[in-house]
């Protein structure tokens, strides 16, 4: 039988070693609450380019025959007296443009990549943080494609990107 004064100390290491695993586990909780934090803010940024893409799509469908791939105005157009479908799509695009940059958002429209030209389709994208919504598709040596695209050139979301990519017919 061991004497008292041979085991001194045993406790507090006993207490040392359980603090240390306890401060790992606080520690291991606390970065999943990070990632957790920055996966709902990702999830919210796609919910919202998904309500905006969505209400552009149906803007589409209503004027088919507008050019819904040209700039974003600076400014609305004058629409007092009636729109024809040119400045219609302005409207539309410039009203988009500007919710989605509330929002902290940018909003492009292209023709979808590697797509028949018999069944034409658009591409609305929404892109945030350093991702911008459109790429050159025909990009050379001279002039390369867009840094930091939403896609590809093939048509493919680009690594690291931070969009969304809705189809319209």
């Amino acid at each position: 039988m061991m004497s008292v004064s041979s085991q001194k100390g045993v406790g507090l290491i006993e207490v040392l070693v359980a603090m240390l695993i306890l401060a790992i586990a606080i520690l291991g909780y606390a970065a999943l609450q990070v990632r957790a934090t920055a996966a709902t803010e990702e999830s919210i940024k796609r919910a919202d380019a998904l309500i905006l893409l969505n209400g552009l799509a149906e803007k589409i469908r209503l004027n088919p025959t507008g050019d819904y791939k040209a700039a974003v105005p600076s400014s609305l157009p004058n629409c007092n007296s009636g729109c024809n479908a040119a400045n219609q799509a302005l409207y539309d695009l410039k009203q988009y443009s500007d919710v989605a940059g509330s929002k902290g958002m940018k909003v492009g429209v292209m023709n979808c990549l590697n797509t028949s030209a018999s069944q034409e389709r658009l591409c609305l994208i929404a892109a945030w943080g350093e991702t911008q919504p459109i790429t050159d598709a025909k990009a050379t040596p001279d002039a390369p494609a867009v840094q930091n695209a939403c896609l590809k050139t093939d048509g493919k979301y680009a690594d690291d990107s931070s969009c969304l990519v809705l189809e319209a017919y």
